[in-house]
């Protein structure tokens, strides 16, 4: 498999990033993963919009044109032989001592890789989730700096669960360490309003179903009839468990049933 290091093809195994690299030493450094879907890049204008904000956000200062970035992208897919791919675009200072206020060489890896969804039946039957409490810094920029989220992530796998939903100092559900959230009580779609990254998909189903964004406590979750998350790579993933407590009647609902068919 290859990369694309600075604007050069480079097998995977070969690629090396400087020690001083703001991106190892600091997390100083952003990214988006996207997907291609029947070959095409899916939702592309958006992710590099938001690549670009979180860019700018952290003062890197770079804006990339989305035919630059594009054709890299669909040239590193030929060279993998990929059908499908999972595409993944980080952006760090680079190599810049000590100086945070600008960006004189920075590093921009693009990655391309087969594309793997949950199992078909973690879609027909739904997921398990747990709650942590843990809040993410910058929610608004997509950082590589994502000790808070793996620390949640850990904890959802020591729990055998699938995800973990991120709950901040005040006990609201902001996020999943992963992904975004989504709840339905009594057939009205609700999902977290402040401190989360806006997802791509998250943003596409707001777009498209009537969903109110507001605030949802921890202890809320017990009324809730129905759950899913999102992400990119999983689109809509139904969750029927939450901190071991049926969702609903822990089956699959109905409005999210509705939704992942008409949506995807």
């Amino acid at each position: 498999m290859y990369v694309i290091l600075n604007g050069k093809f480079v097998e995977e195994k070969k690629a090396v990033i400087p020690v001083v690299d703001h991106g190892f030493l600091y997390g100083d450094a952003v990214y988006e993963t996207m997907r291609t879907k029947d070959g095409e890049l899916w939702m592309f204008n958006e992710h590099i919009r938001r690549l670009n904000a979180s860019a700018k956000a952290i003062g890197i200062g770079i804006r990339f044109r989305e035919l630059q970035i594009r054709e890299q992208i669909y040239e590193l897919i030929k060279k993998n032989k990929l059908r499908e791919a999972r595409v993944r675009v980080t952006l760090s200072r680079g190599s810049n001592g000590f100086n945070f206020g600008s960006a004189k060489s920075p590093t921009l890896l693009i990655q391309a890789s087969k594309i793997k969804f949950p199992p078909r039946h973690l879609y027909e039957h739904g997921v398990s989730v747990v709650t942590f409490d843990i809040q993410r810094p910058m929610p608004k920029v997509k950082s590589t700096s994502m000790l808070s989220t793996v620390m949640a992530y850990k904890y959802a796998q020591k729990k055998r669960a699938y995800e973990a939903l991120l709950v901040d100092d005040r006990g609201r559900i902001t996020e999943g360490s992963i992904s975004n959230v989504f709840f339905i009580r009594k057939g009205k779609i609700f999902t977290p309003k402040k401190n989360l990254l806006e997802g791509t998909v998250r943003n596409f189903i707001i777009k498209k179903a009537k969903v109110k964004q507001t605030t949802i406590k921890k202890r809320d979750l017990p009324k809730m009839d129905e759950a899913f998350i999102t992400s990119t790579i999983k689109g809509i993933l139904p969750v029927t468990r939450i901190n071991g407590r049926k969702v609903g009647d822990g089956e699959v609902g109905s409005v999210t049933k509705a939704l992942m068919d008409t949506l995807f």
